[in-house]
């Protein structure tokens, strides 16, 4: 965690060197919500429509709950950050630690995750596909656990937040269910059977409402 922090403030210091710092992305993700403060911006502005319009419903409500709370959306941006890397490490340390209880094993995966984070712009732009990451760790966490609540939870959000993500999962859980479980156990306790199938279908529907 102190790692995670440490790569996000450094890589904060840039970011907040000058109100007018923007990140690249964000040009084109985060600059259309400024009608969320003043819905006058951008009249007939098609470029501005488009990018509005394929913003995931979760990504632009997130942005427009903390905005209606007096946090502007380029604001946020630059603070989202860190807070991804947070969430996103502490579900990778506890997935590794699931596979291999070692805590140097989940340690040395989590340095390595966040180094690969702080050198690229996926997850310091704050748009869709930052929030994938965290989702996704998660997912992976309660899947290892068999904890289909979470499971079922980190899906839905990656439904709203980055819909594309939920066709991974749908794939992990599909693989987990022909070739990783014990096949005795689906063909002799068809309620499970049935139950596994039901999930999967649950999570498919998901992804038709993000999109």
């Amino acid at each position: 965690m102190v790692w995670a922090a440490l790569c996000g403030i450094l890589g904060m210091i840039p970011a907040f060197s000058s109100e007018y710092v923007v990140q690249d992305d964000a040009r084109s993700h985060v600059f259309w919500m400024a009608r969320f403060l003043n819905p006058e911006f951008f009249p007939q502005d098609i470029i501005t429509d488009y990018f509005q319009s394929v913003a995931p419903w979760g990504y632009s409500r997130f942005y427009k709950f903390f905005c209606v709370i007096g946090i502007p959306p380029l604001l946020l941006n630059k603070l989202l950050p860190i807070i991804l890397g947070l969430i996103t490490t502490i579900y990778c340390f506890g997935a590794v630690i699931e596979i291999l209880p070692v805590p140097l094993a989940g340690f040395l995966n989590a340095l390595f995750l966040n180094q690969n984070f702080w050198l690229k712009e996926h997850l310091i732009s704050a748009t869709p596909r930052a929030f994938f990451y965290p989702l996704f760790m998660a997912f992976l966490y309660y899947f290892l656990r068999n904890f289909w609540l979470g499971v079922g939870l980190a899906i839905a959000l990656l439904g709203l937040f980055y819909p594309q993500g939920v066709l991974l999962c749908i794939a992990v859980l599909i693989l987990d269910f022909l070739y990783f479980r014990n096949r005795r156990k689906f063909i002799y306790e068809s309620s499970y059977w049935w139950q596994y199938w039901i999930f999967c279908a649950f999570t498919l529907c998901f992804q038709l409402f993000g999109i």
